[in-house]
């Protein structure tokens, strides 16, 4: 399995990432050191000839080749490339994983609906979730290498107790020229039903549900087989990785420092800048060569021995030791009042928060006095007055005068006259909006072609009347 650092990495620090670069398992330096190293001695081959060996003429003629191919570097797309390779990479090992198979469903699931404490019903569960797990071997041993290590041959899962040898016969003496992944999963099926048949499952229906989990394994299982059948197109990993070691192999003669060269400024002898590019190209093309296939034996790959013995294990203590140790029914702690959360007494409450949704801190107005509520009904009669409003514009059109209130009048478009006042003043008494005869408290009245256009002070159409 990929190498743990949760721990290393629990809390985030400064220094959190810093104490991650001086581990060396599944680390950055394990997986291009070699290379590497490769790169620099040709590196300093090259330097040391270019220095010490090397004429004036053939300086020259070095530097210029170091500019050609200096600049012509960036014809490579490294970043988009990786970028897209390890995502196609990355998406396969994670659902690789989500199907790996996982025991603890099927057990629980046999362990609940076949029921009985006789040594009969006991060996109808051990035998279901074993056959389950015959077929994951099988399965491991073709796809993984240290599976195929451990059982280098059908005899050995006999010699480890995961087939009795009476299956092992029945098993052998089905031959044709495909995998029989699906034989013992027959014989899983078989002993749910025979189960049923002799009423240690209860009906019909819990019969099916214990089917439908072994089902659910199997598919999990055949995904697995798919997957390597039919890898990413072998044309993907061959340019993304031909490419990246021809860009460091160009570098080699592109990043020398030579006087000649025009983008000479100093001599620091050794590559920095370029050794930080190879850490990150290289170091990034690792991690999608480390997950193309995570059945081999690099440091992240699959456990999947690991995986033999933890789900036979577990499968086996749910339908066997685990079956019917139930605690009786009894009242809670908390039977008699109202549960309270118990935390140890010297326990860092600072860093504990109250779950909050993102618009539970918004302050917006809280007083019923500072918020307008209008009937819905009413809102969208101005909605479809406006509408009508629309239309009356675009045929007849107008111009906008700023009254003296601060509440915008609307005008049809006529010579103005410099000595006519506009049309809406102020009331000397009130300070009301008034149009001629008409004062209303907050309601501007404009009147243009026979019609009647009221307009609140939020500049909202209230209603458009004709005028007879």
């Amino acid at each position: 399995m990929p190498v743990n650092y949760n721990l290393s990495a629990s809390t985030s620090r400064p220094w959190t990432f810093i104490k991650l670069i001086f581990k060396w398992d599944g680390s950055v330096w394990k997986a291009i050191w070699m290379q590497y190293a490769v790169w620099l001695g040709f590196y300093f081959i090259l330097s040391g000839y270019y220095r010490w060996i090397m004429d004036i003429d053939q300086k020259k003629t070095f530097a210029q080749i170091v500019d050609y191919t200096d600049r012509r570097l960036k014809y490579f797309p490294l970043s988009w490339m990786l970028g897209f390779f390890v995502a196609a990479v990355m998406a396969r090992w994670k659902y690789l994983y989500n199907i790996i198979g996982w025991m603890d469903n099927t057990a629980l699931i046999v362990a609940q609906y076949v029921r009985g404490t006789s040594e009969r019903a006991r060996m109808y569960r051990r035998q279901i979730v074993r056959h389950c797990m015959v077929t994951q071997a099988l399965v491991f041993r073709d796809l993984s290498v240290r599976c195929r290590k451990r059982f280098p041959t059908l005899d050995t899962l006999v010699a480890a107790g995961i087939l009795t040898q009476h299956e092992f016969d029945v098993f052998e003496e089905i031959q044709y020229r495909y995998a029989r992944y699906w034989v013992p999963f027959q014989w899983a099926w078989a002993v749910s039903y025979n189960a049923w048949k002799e009423g240690l499952i209860e009906g019909a229906y819990y019969q099916q549900i214990v089917s439908d989990t072994i089902r659910e394994f199997r598919t999990g299982l055949a995904w697995l087989c798919n997957y390597d059948w039919c890898p990413l197109p072998m044309v993907y990993p061959t340019i993304v990785c031909l490419s990246v070691h021809i860009y460091f192999l160009v570098a080699i003669v592109a990043r020398q420092y030579v006087q000649e060269s025009e983008n000479f400024h100093i001599d620091l002898v050794f590559p920095f800048m370029t050794s930080f590019q190879f850490i990150f190209y290289m170091g990034w093309l690792k991690v999608g060569e480390a997950m193309l296939n995570p059945w081999g034996e690099d440091d992240d790959d699959f456990e999947t021995n690991l995986l033999i013995d933890r789900n036979l294990t577990m499968s086996l203590k749910i339908v066997d030791e685990g079956y019917g140790k139930t605690p009786y029914l009894a009242k809670d702690t908390f039977w008699d009042h109202e549960w309270q959360p118990m935390y140890p007494e010297d326990f860092d409450f600072s860093t504990q928060k109250d779950p909050r949704l993102s618009m539970a801190d918004l302050r917006l107005p809280s007083s019923v006095s500072e918020i307008r509520m209008v009937p819905l009904q009413q809102r969208r009669g101005m909605k479809f007055e406006f509408n009508h409003m629309l239309l009356y514009l675009n045929s007849n059109p107008i111009k906008v005068m700023k009254a003296p209130t601060g509440i915008f009048q609307l005008g049809t478009e006529r010579e103005s006259n410099p000595n006519e006042k506009s049309s809406a003043s102020l009331n000397e008494q009130g300070g009301l909006p008034r149009l001629g005869s008409i004062i209303l408290p907050g309601v501007t009245l404009v009147e243009e072609n026979n019609r009647k256009i009221s307009v609140d002070p939020g500049n909202h159409i209230l209603s458009i009347n004709e005028v007879s």
